[in-house]
């Protein structure tokens, strides 16, 4: 948006929103993806407690809740995280036992694999997701996009 080649985008906040305006349209559940032979696989859901002790594969800002609790925040070096650029990348590292990571649950629900489970977790905030626009920016597009979710 902020290159001019779009006028209006569909976001997952936080995003920074310095020259933009935004607006929220939904939230949606976040979920903890963990390997099928994971201890806690077989649950119907977990707490954020029970996820102080494992290795969460993203930036630990990106799920607050949980880096309140975790066990390797705490006195030491926390370990490398790999750059991930795809949801796909962070599903294989889950495969492979590298660690955890908590995605909104559509993402989840849309990249499945049978080596994977995701697990609704208690006391995790929900994603929430926002239309987004340049300020500065008044074109038709972007007007006429706004105008359903303000009738709402």
């Amino acid at each position: 948006m902020r290159d001019g080649r779009a006028d209006v985008s569909v976001v997952r906040l936080p995003v920074d929103q310095e020259g933009l305006e935004v607006r929220p349209l939904f939230q949606e559940p976040r979920v903890v993806m963990v390997p099928a032979e994971h201890r806690l696989a077989g649950r119907s859901s977990v707490t954020v407690t029970d996820l102080a002790g494992e290795h969460l594969l993203q930036d630990p800002d990106a799920v607050p809740e949980w880096r309140d609790v975790a066990v390797e925040l705490r006195g030491r070096r926390r370990p490398d995280v790999p750059v991930v650029h795809q949801v796909e990348e962070k599903r294989e590292l889950v495969a492979a036992k590298a660690g955890v990571c908590v995605l909104p649950l559509s993402t989840a629900t849309v990249y499945t694999r049978p080596d994977v489970v995701a697990l609704p977790v208690e006391g995790i905030g929900p994603n929430e997701v926002a239309l987004a626009w340049t300020a500065s920016r008044r074109s038709p597009s972007s007007t006429a996009s706004r105008r359903p979710r303000q009738r709402l």
